[in-house]
């Protein structure tokens, strides 16, 4: 089983502390390589000190025009020649200069790369979007009983096994059901959250998929309360869907990216998002050409 690391380059003098906004919820595949000069802001470790599972150093570069940039750029390329696909390379800053070294890679040896401006919560997206629809209709409360989030386990855990996946991986994907159970977008976030924990994650997916579908079920029955929002949501979903399927795009993309615009559809910043969420996953050049596809429906 091939498992992909993912590298985070922070420009630290760039970005500062709000680069590293979410590195709380990284896992042990991922790895922070903080540059930083002695003249730049003073780094305030609180805001690192749970950096989650991943790895964490920090590389001192000597003082210059560009220093940090540069000593960026070699790394990127060791990490292009000595791991190649098997990772994916993340540079965490504001500078679009980076873009052309980031497609040249990508063109070059295949590496998937990408830059961001930060290292986001996977949750303040939705957190963002709960917040901003509570403002003008109130969100009703969904009951989590506990034996159902226990059967949801149980339950999960069989599919995943009885697809031949190890009890590791089946432990891993209950576990998410469990805790993701009464979201009000469980699938989707199920999804994306398998994708950070299981190289096979699509898969996975597939096999809890009709375990997951009759939960969610159950759930929205306690709370049927059609809105125009919801239905736009359901809308662009389906046009986005159709766009990129009839562009010849696979369908794990296809979901991805269909899921990953519903979400922030309405979001400050929403199509920002979108945009970093697709090319962080996809590379800048092949996110930027799928991003184009769909801006129009956004």
């Amino acid at each position: 089983m091939r498992i992909i690391e993912t590298y985070y380059l922070v420009d630290y003098e760039n970005v500062h502390c709000d680069g590293l906004n979410g590195c709380e919820e990284l896992g042990k595949t991922d790895h922070i390589f903080i540059f930083f000069t002695k003249n730049a802001k003073s780094i305030d470790m609180s805001e690192i000190s749970d950096h989650g599972g991943a790895e964490l150093k920090m590389i001192e570069v000597p003082v210059g025009k560009q220093s940090a940039d540069m000593h960026i750029v070699s790394f990127l390329g060791y990490l292009a020649g000595k791991k190649g696909k098997n990772c994916n390379a993340v540079i965490v800053s504001k500078d679009t200069d980076f873009d052309n070294v980031v497609a040249f890679w990508e063109e070059t040896t295949g590496i998937t790369a990408s830059r961001v401006q930060q290292i986001r919560k996977k949750t303040a997206i939705r957190k963002s979007s709960e917040s901003r629809h509570s403002v003008t209709q109130k969100k009703p409360n969904i009951t989590v009983v506990g034996t159902q989030k226990t059967k949801l386990n149980s339950e999960t855990m069989q599919a995943v096994k009885r697809a031949g996946f190890s009890a590791s991986v089946a432990n891993t994907a209950a576990q998410i059901a469990s805790r993701l159970y009464g979201d009000e977008h469980m699938l989707v976030e199920v999804h994306n959250a398998l994708r950070d924990h299981c190289p096979n994650y699509l898969e996975v997916y597939r096999a809890m998929k009709p375990v997951l579908s009759k939960y969610e079920g159950a759930i929205s029955s306690q709370n049927k309360m059609p809105t125009a929002a919801a239905k736009d949501r359901t809308a662009t979903n389906a046009a986005i869907m159709k766009l990129l399927s009839k562009a010849g795009y696979s369908n794990d993309i296809v979901a991805y990216t269909a899921s990953t615009a519903v979400k922030n559809l309405g979001v400050k910043n929403g199509k920002q998002q979108i945009y970093e969420a697709i090319v962080a996953k996809y590379g800048q050049k092949k996110g930027r050409a799928i991003y184009n596809q769909i801006r129009k429906n956004i």
